[in-house]
């Protein structure tokens, strides 16, 4: 089963686990914008996404965030 994560969930870790950097939603979103993560907009009207209302598939947001310089398996266990 293929894992997503939204666009407030990266923002979320990628700050918490970067003290040196604070990553917002609209860096997260200015990335996406610039093509260097792929997204999938969530369908529907429901609330509680944050800003944007887009989610990436795990595997793919792990290899953007390592080729930033992210350690995207420690941010983003597969076991969470």
């Amino acid at each position: 089963m293929e894992r997503y994560y939204t666009v407030s969930t990266i923002a979320q870790r990628l700050s918490v686990h970067s003290r040196s950097r604070m990553v917002t939603e609209d860096t997260v979103y200015r990335w996406i914008q610039q093509g260097r993560l792929h997204v999938e907009r969530i369908t529907g009207n429901n609330r509680g996404y944050g800003k944007y209302p887009y989610w990436a598939e795990a595997e793919h947001l792990k290899s953007v965030l390592n080729e930033m310089g992210f350690d995207a398996e420690r941010l983003f266990p597969d076991n969470d």
